[in-house]
């Protein structure tokens, strides 16, 4: 802990002050009692008269061993209170300081409350003079208001009034013009009644005449057009039925030269050399490879998709099949779109019905493919 210059010169002072007060009333002011008169002696001693001095000597260091102790004693409690005075003093200083802080920070919190509360109230008085004014120019523009639609209604009012008195008086005249009027439009309406009914009669007849005439020109029409619609439908039945059998007709045609010319392909190529065959081939052998090389050549054909610019190109097949029907391998020679086509066809197919296990031939097959659109 730190103290001010006076604050150290008071307690330096202080301890001196305790110093010697321990030391003047730790001094021993008291005379050496009287020394006895020498009294006879009963019993003789030996007494050592060198050690009297050594023993005065000794009490005296005694003496003054215990002053020193009386003395530091003294001293320390000196130190000690002025220690104790010192910060007690410190004490009721910083107790003062924060005393004189929470005063300071109350008188700053009472004046932020009080300035706080002096805007509240301001504000307050301000929203309540906005509102008296609001209210003010609302009473005011309320009663203008009220004067406008009293004036207003006043004006309608004395409006009506002349409209009420102008409406009477052509009242009156219509009135009298009327009764004249009506007097005139009765005999007009009397002479207009009996020419209505003659136009009216005449215009019944009129049209019940035409009501008669458009109901039997609707039948005439009707049966015209019912007739016309059975001889079209006649018509068009007959033209679908040609169209049928001539569609019926062209694909039959079309189917028996397709078959005529896949029997010619299938022929000619197992006739070929190399397919096994040669001169000496069984016609047994034959049919069955001509009829599985039908069979492998339809399933091609409808996986086959053909593009319009293919019509008529030839190429030569060559499909390898093996013994559960899956091809082993294939080739194409010819127009290159043409044979790229029908290699996609065989790999969508994968594989063809097994060949007959007795039909050597059939293991190899040999096409000539056209497209035709």
């Amino acid at each position: 802990m730190k103290y001010s210059l006076a604050s150290s010169a008071a307690i330096a002072v202080l301890l001196h002050l305790a110093l010697f007060a321990v030391l003047y009333f730790n001094a021993d002011f008291t005379p050496d009692p009287p020394k006895e008169k020498e009294k006879p002696l009963i019993h003789a001693t030996m007494v050592d008269y060198e050690s009297l001095p050594a023993q005065k000597e000794a009490r005296r260091k005694a003496a003054l061993e215990a002053k020193r102790k009386a003395e530091e004693e003294a001293r320390r409690k000196a130190e000690a209170e002025a220690r104790k005075k010192a910060e007690a003093e410190a004490k009721k200083r910083a107790e003062a300081e924060a005393k004189k802080k929470a005063e300071a920070e109350a008188r700053r919190k009472a004046e932020e409350e009080a300035r706080r509360q002096a805007e509240a109230e301001a504000r307050r008085k301000a929203e309540e003079q906005a509102r008296i004014e609001a209210a003010q120019k609302a009473a005011q523009e309320e009663a203008r208001k009220q004067a406008e639609l009293a004036l207003r209604k006043a004006e309608e009012a004395k409006k009506k009034a002349e409209e009420e008195a102008k409406k009477k008086a052509e009242a009156e005249a219509k009135k009298k013009a009327e009764a004249e009027a009506k007097k005139k439009a009765e005999a007009e309406a009397k002479k207009k009644a009996e020419e209505e009914a003659k136009k009216k009669a005449e215009a019944e007849a009129k049209k019940k005449a035409e009501e008669e005439a458009k109901k039997k020109a609707e039948a005439e029409a009707k049966k015209k057009a019912e007739a016309e619609a059975k001889k079209k439908a006649e018509a068009e039945a007959k033209r679908k039925a040609e169209a049928e059998a001539k569609r019926k007709a062209e694909e039959e045609a079309r189917r028996k030269a397709r078959e005529k010319s896949l029997e010619d392909d299938i022929l000619g190529s197992l006739d070929s050399p190399g397919n096994g065959q040669g001169a000496s081939g069984n016609n047994a052998q034959l049919e069955m490879a001509q009829r599985y090389g039908l069979t492998v050549k339809s399933i091609i054909e409808d996986s086959w998709h053909v593009e319009k610019a293919m019509n008529g190109k030839t190429v030569n097949l060559t499909v390898r099949i093996s013994e559960n029907g899956s091809i082993s391998g294939q080739t194409c020679t010819g127009d290159s779109r043409v044979c790229q086509t029908v290699i996609q066809a065989l790999e969508r197919i994968h594989s063809f019905p097994p060949p007959p296990k007795e039909c050597s031939d059939c293991r190899v097959i040999h096409f000539k493919m056209t497209p035709k659109i």
